[in-house]
């Protein structure tokens, strides 16, 4: 490990990111605040991996959590899934800029406000034409699209078995019949 102490968030969550204690959690910056998730449960696994195979088989460049930025350095978020043109990724950059990205996917675990609030601001003010929220906390998606400023100026809402439809570039129906509800946590 190097002895550089880092001069940024930027710089800590590359830190963090390389020590071997924090293998087990994800390590974003949200709002200027370091985030560590921790590991995915089951159906959330799932439901990432059905929409990453989805959109990989349509031909599109589809990730899971990869880091993303823009000029806002107040956020490094790391989608559970993006898709992108395969040119967009030639060069290998790491952190991604956001303006590349054509489609963010987040499936909502227990922090509804980052996923609903803070993660949509900054992806529509960071150009992102598409933002899918897809929720098994009560079995429902949100797309969102047509950015201006820090909003989407249009959301499409469905339950999961409705297909999303995707406009263009990617005008395929994404599949939704296959996402699990979360169980009900023990005590509430």
């Amino acid at each position: 490990m190097s002895s550089t102490v880092p001069t940024d968030a930027h710089g800590l969550v590359r830190l963090l990111e390389s020590l071997p204690e924090f293998d087990a959690y994800r390590v974003e910056l949200i709002d200027g605040k370091i985030v560590l998730l921790p590991s995915a449960t089951p159906f959330h696994n799932l439901i990432q991996v059905s929409v990453s195979a989805q959109l990989h088989q349509q031909g599109w460049a589809a990730m899971t959590e990869q880091a993303l930025c823009s000029p806002d350095r107040s956020f490094e978020p790391k989608p559970d899934v993006i898709a992108t043109g395969f040119e967009q990724i030639e060069d290998n950059a790491n952190p991604l800029p956001a303006e590349r990205v054509l489609l963010t996917v987040e499936i909502v675990s227990t922090d509804r406000d980052s996923d609903y609030a803070k993660k949509r601001l900054w992806y529509a003010a960071s150009g992102v034409p598409l933002y899918l929220i897809i929720d098994p906390n009560d079995g429902l998606w949100e797309l969102h699209s047509g950015p201006r400023g820090a909003l989407y100026r249009i959301v499409e809402r469905g339950e999961f078995g409705e297909a999303v439809e995707l406009p263009a570039p990617f005008t395929f129906a994404l599949d939704t019949a296959q996402f699990k509800l979360y169980p009900p946590r023990p005590g509430f």
